[in-house]
């Protein structure tokens, strides 16, 4: 690998880093790929989600962790093991469109008479 360690593999340019480690003993490329999808579906479900957002006590709180969690399966899971231009390009878009909302969710009103401390 060009003389770059595999454990530094972000190092290596991505024409040449590995697709597959090392082959599977009973499950091809192509099927590890459909189930870690299938995964990320599952458990980024707008029902899964909403369940998981009960955590947090407010409406709006439950909203953002919504949209966060699919702002974050957008950035991570769609660019996953095999990634192409068009699917990261895509997946970054959705991440932009989807960025807007959850900042607004997050901005409080702004406080003038706030002051910053004298060292």
């Amino acid at each position: 690998m060009l003389d770059i360690p595999i454990t530094r593999h972000w190092l290596i340019p991505d024409g040449h880093r590995p697709k597959l480690y090392t082959p599977h003993p009973t499950m091809s490329a192509e099927e590890i790929r459909q189930k870690t999808q299938y995964v990320w579906d599952r458990f980024y479900s707008i029902g899964e989600v909403w369940r998981r957002s009960g955590c947090v006590r407010s409406i709006r709180a439950r909203l953002a962790f919504v949209l966060v969690s699919k702002l974050y399966r957008q950035m991570y899971a769609n660019t996953g093991i095999s990634t192409d231009s068009a699917r990261v390009s895509r997946a970054s878009r959705w991440a932009r469109w989807m960025a807007k909302p959850c900042r607004r969710l997050f901005a409080a009103r702004p406080m003038p008479d706030l002051a910053v401390p004298s060292p």
